[in-house]
């Protein structure tokens, strides 16, 4: 029963049924990403523990210059929040720190995007985005303890931050096109230039691939 089950979707895949990317063709993308992590790692006596909520959404309008190539405009909003703990304990000497951080950021983006059609209807695909925004980040940080003489003590420290954040990013997707104007897609991951408050000092690279961090959403050609 398989085996026929394969044999009908391979026959509907090869087959021309839809129509597939034009020129002056216009595609609108909704897509998202939720996950949630933890992490535990150090010793008994020095355990760093965080666990860490990361969500984004983005939307996007392309216009087709060729049956291949397509530019356009997006937004993406990502939201991260993160508690980390930290114990330390040696002797008589305990402390145990807690920060809770939360950062918000909005990046307006303008991709070229290209489409490479693998069989009717699955394409593959890949964005070059560049993206300018601020990063805004709040941190609230709790440290307790008790030293070698018994004493305890607290400390307790508010603070935001606000920074300039610019980034190019390569992403491979898979697009597959479900009727003539309908399509799902997965985004991959992909390859990260990242730059803070315009200092390469302050630059990054990033090659992302993990399945946690793939996005997924549905476009609308009109």
């Amino acid at each position: 029963m398989k085996k026929y089950i394969i044999y009908i979707l391979v026959f509907f895949s090869a087959i021309d049924l839809f129509s597939q990317i034009k020129k002056r063709d216009v595609i609108i993308s909704v897509n998202g990403n939720y996950m949630k992590i933890i992490t535990e790692s150090g010793v008994t006596s020095n355990d760093i523990y965080i666990e860490g909520q990361y969500s984004n959404i983005g939307s996007s309008l392309g216009y087709c210059i060729t049956d291949k190539f397509i530019v356009g405009i997006g937004l993406d909003y990502n939201w991260e929040k993160e508690t980390r703990t930290n114990m330390l304990y040696f002797n008589q000497f305990a402390q145990i720190e807690q920060m809770n951080i939360e950062s918000k950021t909005l990046l307006p983006n303008l991709y070229l995007g290209y489409y490479y059609q693998i069989i009717n209807k699955v394409y593959f695909n890949a964005n070059l985005n560049l993206s300018y925004g601020n990063v805004k980040s709040y941190y609230n940080t709790f440290l307790t303890g008790i030293d070698s003489i018994s004493s305890t003590y607290e400390y307790i420290n508010e603070f935001e931050s606000n920074y300039e954040f610019i980034a190019a990013k390569i992403s491979p997707e898979l697009t597959y096109f479900f009727s003539t104007s309908f399509s799902s897609f997965i985004g991959l991951g992909g390859i990260e230039f990242s730059l803070i408050d315009r200092e390469f000092d302050n630059s990054s690279w990033g090659i992302n691939f993990n399945p946690n961090h793939w996005i997924f959403g549905i476009k609308i050609k009109i």
